[in-house]
């Protein structure tokens, strides 16, 4: 096969998935990403094809080849990571290895340009190499270790999803410095093979894609006039449900993570690696709560309820037991309050109190 074939091949499936990166009606983070890195490839593509033609102005598309490891790594951030995935100081991280790359290409342009072969312009070349292969070996390593972290507190499906994605890219690294050594004499097999594995990577991550996102939008949005299937498969993802449930509820209840100020459904999926769409999920279906705020103000309210019937500890403010219950202020503890009881705390209190001496 030759290598100018296999080029234009990757610049039209690069494109090609760009493409279709676009025409996702529930775009994600990841969808955007990846669609960065598609670009990217289908410059490196480009810059292969264009090498004879344009002579040192291929260097000038391969500034476009700029988002290929750095975007991986937040790529795999997006996928495997609940909370916060992305912040300032990723993208600056993947922003600064982009610049440098981008350098490299334009003073490989400059030199070859103008002739430049000043000493100190080889030492600077070796120096923008040498940390530019830093960087991008160590945010490899951060993309597989994304994948792994959390690895045993995640769902079956989560767990495939991650185990495809580093054999991907463990594969794809060993692959590739395998046979930059074997072919260091045959650079047009070197270039056959980078290209098809670079392939195999771009597919694989649409697979992954499609797999996460539009196959669990097509099982929500399924027809309730088809039929159900009955397979284990979703026996599977009924126990998976049934034991998350179980989790939620122990962390909640059982140890009162109820109790938290500005306690969030991102908390909870944080603490038990899972996405939070699957804690939504559990809360409305196993636990029959309405939504996250429905099920954790119900919880604070009945707490509440039994502060105020407490003969011991009818000294307490409506603030300080609205703080206790995890309320923020007195305003939302009354609001809530009344919303699940008809009454407010001090009613509830005056109420209760003489019921019990009474008793």
């Amino acid at each position: 096969m030759q290598p100018a074939y296999l080029h234009f091949t990757l610049l039209a499936v690069s494109i090609t998935m760009l493409m279709a990166q676009l025409t996702v009606r529930h775009k994600h983070s990841a969808h955007i990403l990846f669609a960065i890195f598609c670009a990217s490839v289908s410059m490196v593509a480009l810059q292969k094809l264009s090498s004879n033609s344009l002579g040192p102005y291929q260097y000038l598309i391969g500034m476009g080849a700029c988002a290929t490891c750095n975007c991986i790594w937040l790529l795999s951030r997006t996928l495997f990571r609940e909370k916060n995935p992305i912040s300032l100081i990723h993208f600056a991280v993947a922003v600064a290895i982009a610049v440098l790359i981008m350098i490299q290409q334009g003073y490989l342009f400059a030199t070859h340009q103008w002739a430049l072969h000043a000493p100190w312009l080889s030492l600077f070349s070796h120096m923008l190499r040498e940390a530019t292969i830093l960087l991008s070996s160590c945010i490899l390593v951060l993309s597989f270790w994304e994948a792994m972290r959390g690895f045993g507190q995640v769902q079956k499906q989560d767990k495939q999803q991650r185990i495809l994605f580093m054999v991907t890219f463990g594969s794809a690294v060993l692959a590739s410095k395998s046979a930059k050594g074997i072919f260091v004499d045959n650079p047009d097999m070197l270039t056959v093979t980078l290209s098809v594995i670079t392939l195999g990577v771009l597919a694989s991550l649409q697979y992954l894609l499609y797999w996460r996102f539009h196959r669990a939008v097509d099982t929500n949005t399924r027809s309730p006039h088809q039929p159900q299937k009955s397979a284990p498969d979703e026996l599977t993802v009924r126990d998976d449900d049934m034991h998350l449930a179980k989790q939620v509820h122990a962390l909640l209840v059982e140890q009162n993570y109820f109790l938290q100020a500005n306690l969030k459904v991102a908390d909870i999926a944080r603490e038990l690696t899972v996405p939070e769409y699957k804690i939504s999920k559990v809360l409305r279906h196993q636990l029959q709560a309405k939504n996250f705020n429905q099920f954790i103000n119900t919880l604070r309210v009945n707490y509440a309820k039994e502060i105020l019937s407490d003969p011991d500890k009818q000294h307490w403010s409506v603030l300080v037991i609205g703080l206790e219950c995890g309320f923020a202020s007195v305003g939302p503890f009354t609001r809530a309050f009344k919303t699940y009881t008809g009454t407010t705390p001090n009613q509830y209190r005056q109420r209760a109190l003489p019921q019990q001496h009474c008793a």
